[in-house]
């Protein structure tokens, strides 16, 4: 399940990018083929177009008279499309352009670029072609060229552009914006399955939670249900059986009974506590008393298992927090105190303040947690070697504490050593 939402998520990311990626790089590639193309003509312009409009006539030195050259003098310094006359040097003569001067008059073509691309037959037939469109600019699809002429003239100069010019430009651009594309949706590839795995480890995490929870509560259950089956059983197998023995097989139902009620009335305090997140309303309570009551309420059960409850409690402390949450939380903490301490121990209730902090702590002098189990003692369901030999209860009594506490704004913390005992403290804020 969870490697089909992974896969999903990849292909979900991959196409979303993909899509936004390739509007923006067909937008790019739109964009750079019209700046080619306007490129090819304001380079076409220059060459034909002599600066501030003088006809071709007007810019030939004395002696050329009106008819031009055969070819302009060339140097080593000249650049196609410079032409005598001109005040600044003009784009021109690149390659895939070239220019050309007709003479309507004669029908004659000149070349005035140092190099053609073209023979002279198809020059001449694009010259005249070129000549006899109304347009300044154009294309001349039988022979994929585009020209550019000086309007209305019949003696004019004339710039040619293979299709090439434009089209090698565009398979240039096509190409870089593909390999763009390819490399960007590698790249998103890697990060979506980056961002997959991330994104998919807290719902591992949950549904590993979910199979334990469901494997702990079967097993929690399933012993008590066991029990019942059992006594009814016998109590049907037995009808003859005295009140004495109907007593005892009935007790014990009632016994399983009630441990599941326990369960069950865990597991919904927790689910309560999942439901109020953090909106329980903090109000400054006497957390001296909280204390001192848990303590009173729990010296019957200590008495009964041989164990002294030591107190330590500072009077007047007030924390903020929730009466309810803290009466349990101070009572589940001496509760599984008193549960772990062998007869003829003792635990400590301490109560003091340190830097505008309430510490509320309860040590066990003569049990400790293994070293192992240390750091999953508040996990749900968690039980020890110690809380599976029969003394434990169901592992939900300090994960329920651990999340009163966060849910107070308090801390919960646990220290646990060979033969020194163990000591578990929330600490609160004190209320102003």
């Amino acid at each position: 399940m969870l490697k089909g939402y992974r896969r999903r998520f990849v292909a979900y990311n991959m196409l979303l990018v993909g899509v936004v990626l390739l509007v923006a790089l067909v937008y790019q590639g739109v964009y750079l083929w019209r700046s080619s193309y306007q490129e090819m003509q304001n380079t076409m312009r220059l060459i034909v177009e002599p600066l501030g409009g003088a006809r071709w006539g007007d810019m030939m030195p004395d002696g050329f008279g009106e008819q031009p050259p055969e070819k302009p003098p060339m140097d080593a310094d000249f650049v196609p499309g410079h032409f005598p006359g001109d005040r600044a040097e003009r784009r021109g003569g690149e390659e895939g352009i070239l220019a050309v001067f007709y003479d309507g008059d004669s029908d004659s073509v000149t070349l005035l670029s140092r190099d053609s691309f073209l023979d002279e037959e198809t020059l001449s037939a694009a010259a005249r072609s070129a000549a006899a469109e109304s347009d300044s600019f154009g294309k001349l699809s039988e022979l994929g060229l585009y020209y550019y002429k000086e309007d209305g003239a019949e003696r004019c100069r004339i710039a040619l552009a293979d299709t090439a010019y434009l089209s090698s430009r565009m398979v240039k651009n096509v190409l870089t914006l593909s390999a763009v594309f390819v490399g960007s949706m590698a790249l998103v590839f890697a990060i979506s399955v980056f961002l997959s795995r991330l994104a998919a480890r807290p719902m591992e995490e949950a549904v590993e939670l979910e199979r334990q929870f469901v494997a702990d509560i079967s097993h929690d259950l399933k012993t008590p249900i066991t029990v019942i089956l059992a006594n009814n059983a016998i109590l049907r197998s037995n009808p003859d059986s005295t009140a004495a023995e109907r007593e005892q097989w009935m007790r014990s139902t009632d016994e399983a009974a009630k441990g599941m009620m326990t369960l069950v009335g865990e597991m919904l305090t927790l689910s309560n506590l999942d439901s109020v997140g953090r909106n329980v309303m903090r109000v400054p309570v006497d957390l001296s008393s909280a204390a001192e009551k848990a303590a009173l309420q729990l010296e019957s059960l200590a008495y009964e298992k041989g164990v002294e409850i030591e107190t330590d409690i500072a009077e007047g402390v007030t924390v903020l927090g929730d009466s309810e949450y803290l009466s349990r939380i101070c009572g589940g903490l001496l509760d599984n105190a008193l549960k772990y301490e062998p007869s003829g121990g003792g635990v400590l209730v301490r109560l003091n303040t340190a830097r505008r902090k309430a510490r509320f702590s309860v040590v066990n002098r003569g049990s400790s947690i293994a070293p192992e189990d240390l750091p999953h003692i508040f996990e749900r369901f968690y039980r020890g070697d110690k809380a599976r030999s029969g003394r434990g209860g169901h592992g939900l009594g300090l994960p329920i504490i651990r999340q009163m506490t966060e849910l107070l704004g308090g801390q919960i913390s646990v220290q646990s050593r060979e033969g020194e005992g163990t000591e578990f403290t929330v600490t609160f804020d004190i209320a102003e």
